[in-house]
């Protein structure tokens, strides 16, 4: 039984100017995916894992993985996809091919292509006709007419954050052995539902997502079917696919796949989340951004409570955000005088600015030096916002995108800078700068809910509706392509599954 695998994992943003390059990239081939790209986090990992105790040949591709950011460069995606087929196509030269499972987000838009999950996945079944395909996905995937070709059966992550990675890999790998041992053809049943929804309303603990993923599970107990997700598309994208859609995957035991109940189920599905479309709700409090402050500063001065966080939610870029927006510190500058009031400094974590971090590399730790913090990318949202600051610690090459991080203070502030675009809600990248956010009574976060690192320490989590490009509030974004009507841009539209 031989089995390729690989994946691409990118969810792009197409309000965010950047263009995903290699630079932003991890990319491991061949052998190198099944020895150092086995990391536990990662939905490809489950599926190795799980091909290997089933006594599987693992065939390992190509597997790609960046932060959220902008599109991805279009030189960079076509050199990825030929490696890929180069790959697939020597495998075939030594046999054939049993079954595919990849490790795909599902929202990866290219420049000047749009949706790479589908480009891919058509190139590999016109070398695999026939060969079962299955794919494990991000929730934030927007699903294509060209991925439902490319692939048979399809399994979200089933947690927001997203927690079971690992388990979502290995149940698309059960899928794919269980259509191999039994000979029993696999297809996937598609309903869209004309919506948009914003992550931080959608998290898997809270209502009404936690009843939804329930009566997913509830129809994967079901005989033939395999998988049932909700894949809620990618709000920061202004592409013609968006919405939510309803797959159900399982065996089709006739001509159709009417037979297999897999149809009835995703239309069931689909209706469900309809019925309580109006029910998706923030989490956590919400604010503008200058209230947001107020409230944060009340908690602290008057009641006490620390640590209390507030997400910058506009600017968050684990949702493909620039990283360098500045509505919220500009609203944290003009209160500096209450910022000094504070009993500890207030923590800022952070920017994506290579070029203050590249200055304060330089200037070296105990330096003090004038810069010049964001609005290098997101001009829109931000601006440079000119700082005196000291700085008080330096790591180099943190993490697999090998970051400079720096540690800086202004005043009663303590800022985080990175040389590259990764994601502020790593559980890592506070301790590696000598930080324990635990120690700080607040601390500001570019981030949408809050990472269970921050959530377990946090006395209170406050989300500002800050401005960038991960804008939470939707109705305001000015959406050029996504199909119309579509709710809740258009709150009173009528939809029948």
């Amino acid at each position: 039984m031989r089995i390729l695998t690989g994946g691409m994992n990118h969810e792009s943003n197409t309000l965010n100017p950047i263009i995903t390059g290699p630079e932003d990239f991890v990319v491991y081939y061949g052998d190198e995916i099944t020895g150092k790209g086995l990391l536990p986090g990662y939905a490809s990992t489950g599926i190795i894992n799980t091909l290997r105790e089933a006594g599987a040949e693992i065939v390992p591709a190509v597997l790609a993985r960046a932060v959220p950011n902008g599109v991805v460069s279009a030189p960079f995606y076509y050199s990825l996809k030929q490696e890929f087929i180069h790959r697939t196509r020597e495998a075939l030269a030594r046999g054939p091919l049993d079954g595919v499972c990849l490790a795909l987000h599902g929202s990866m838009k290219v420049e000047g292509l749009g949706c790479a999950e589908g480009d891919l996945l058509g190139a590999l079944r016109e070398l695999l006709p026939g060969v079962p395909v299955t794919c494990a996905l991000d929730m934030h995937a927007t699903v294509t007419a060209e991925m439902l070709r490319g692939a048979d059966a399809f399994v979200g992550y089933k947690t927001a954050p997203h927690i079971d990675c690992p388990e979502t890999g290995a149940h698309a790998a059960r899928m794919l052995l269980a259509a191999l041992k039994t000979g029993k053809k696999l297809a996937t049943a598609y309903r869209r539902v004309p919506m948009l929804i914003a992550g931080e309303k959608s998290e898997s603990e809270a209502e009404p997502m936690a009843s939804l993923i329930k009566a997913c599970r509830r129809l994967e107990e079901r005989p033939g079917i395999l998988a049932a997700s909700f894949l809620l598309g990618f709000p920061w994208a202004d592409d013609e696919h968006n919405g939510v859609s309803a797959l159900v995957s399982g065996f089709a035991d006739g001509p159709g796949t009417e037979a297999s109940g897999i149809e009835k189920a995703a239309g069931e599905l689909a209706a469900a989340f309809w019925e309580r479309r109006g029910d998706f709700r923030f989490r956590s409090e919400f604010y503008g951004p200058r209230e947001a402050l107020a409230v944060a500063y009340r908690a602290v001065l008057e009641a006490g409570e620390r640590p209390v966080f507030v997400s910058d939610s506009g600017d968050n870029p684990t949702a493909g955000a620039a990283g360098d927006a500045t509505d919220m510190l500009e609203r944290v500058l003009e209160t500096l005088d209450t910022v000094e009031k504070l009993p500890t400094p207030l923590l800022y974590s952070g920017f994506y600015d290579a070029p203050a971090t590249a200055a304060c590399r330089k200037a070296g730790t105990g330096a003090e030096l004038d810069l010049t913090v964001g609005g290098n990318w997101d001009t829109l949202n931000g601006r440079k916002i000119p700082l005196r600051v000291r700085v008080e610690n330096i790591v180099r090459n943190f993490g697999p995108f090998h970051a400079d991080l720096v540690l800086v203070s202004h005043r009663n502030l303590r800022i985080t800078l990175t040389s590259r675009h990764i994601g502020f809600g790593e559980a890592e990248l506070l301790p590696a700068l000598g930080v324990n956010p635990a120690d700080y009574c607040l601390v500001v976060v570019k981030l949408g809910y809050l990472e269970p690192c921050f959530r377990s320490v946090a006395a209170r989590a406050i989300m500002a509706t800050s401005r960038g490009c991960s804008n939470e509030v939707l109705e305001t974004i000015p959406y050029k392509k996504v199909p119309r009507p579509l709710f809740p841009l258009d709150p009173d539209m009528e939809w029948v599954v």
